[in-house]
């Protein structure tokens, strides 16, 4: 199904964005609502990390539709959806978080230069939390003036709606509360290429990059891309979100159950036709 947002016939386009924005404020609470409560945490420090975050989960929640489409706001936004769950509601932008922050290393020295560098070109990016409007670049320096690291999956957010704007400058206003999460199902596949072709675009939204740095920088770029699509569809199909981690069982029926018709306690496709081991060999030494 590729919807368009075009108005019905009984709605004029104000009322129609009026809707949509009403309905955009409610997924953010929604998806997000643990994380926007620790923006109004006594400590200014954390409240700005919680910002991030929140940016950080808009972004990869549209790379998770970009993946997985599904019956959500974020997949119809982009003019590709199904009928189905997908991504989002298969939670994989807190998944992608979850990875990027914790399994993806970065060099310390490439990581403070890639969050100084990509404050830049987002500085005309305003967060509206709880009626609060707040510049994502200001929110950005003051990390930065802490001395303290800048989480990975904030720097990847940076990157996508820096290039996301490099791809289509509108996108800086409209539902959700990043650029990225605003573009079609194609533009952001123009901007996924970009990273992975390593394209020279890619640092004019980040300055002067020293030339030793060039060569490095391109190929983690690639890693991250590939991490995005990968994570992407891994997350939107696993139990993750549905792990109850202490008691180790599910609480849940997960989203990638459903998608790929998996029957836990029903016929499974496959035959017992095992027939023992060529030539006796058990191992690759004992060839």
């Amino acid at each position: 199904m590729s919807p368009s947002l075009e108005p019905p016939p009984q709605f004029t386009r104000r009322r129609f964005n009026i809707a949509l924005g009403a309905a955009t404020a409610s997924t953010t609470v929604g998806l997000y609502g643990n994380a926007l409560a620790q923006t109004s945490s006594q400590s200014e420090l954390e409240r700005l990390y919680a910002y991030l975050n929140l940016f950080a989960r808009d972004t990869l929640a549209g790379a998770s539709a970009f993946c997985v489409p599904g019956a959500d706001l974020y997949s119809l936004v982009q003019g590709r959806s199904t009928f189905q769950a997908g991504g989002i509601a298969a939670k994989n932008d807190a998944f992608l978080v979850y990875m990027f922050d914790n399994y993806l290393p970065l060099p310390p020295p490439l990581g403070s230069s890639l969050a100084t560098a990509l404050s830049r070109p987002v500085r005309g990016i305003n967060l509206s939390l709880g009626g609060v409007n707040l510049n994502l670049g200001s929110i950005l320096a003051q990390v930065i003036n802490t001395r303290e690291s800048v989480r990975l999956s904030t720097l990847v957010a940076l990157l996508l709606n820096a290039l996301a704007l490099l791809v289509q400058p509108a996108s800086i206003i409209g539902p959700f509360l990043s650029p990225f999460s605003r573009l079609s199902w194609q533009n952001k596949a123009k901007v996924l290429k970009m990273l992975e072709t390593a394209d020279p675009q890619v640092l004019t939204v980040m300055g002067d990059v020293p030339a030793p740095l060039v060569k490095t920088l391109f190929a983690y770029l690639q890693l991250i891309a590939l991490g995005l699509m990968a994570f992407g569809g891994f997350g939107s199909y696993s139990e993750w979100a549905n792990l109850n981690r202490t008691t180790r069982t599910l609480n849940s029926r997960p989203v990638g159950w459903t998608l790929s018709k998996y029957q836990p306690n029903g016929p499974v496709e496959g035959w017992d036709e095992f027939r023992g081991y060529y030539q006796g060999r058990r191992s690759a030494s004992d060839a």
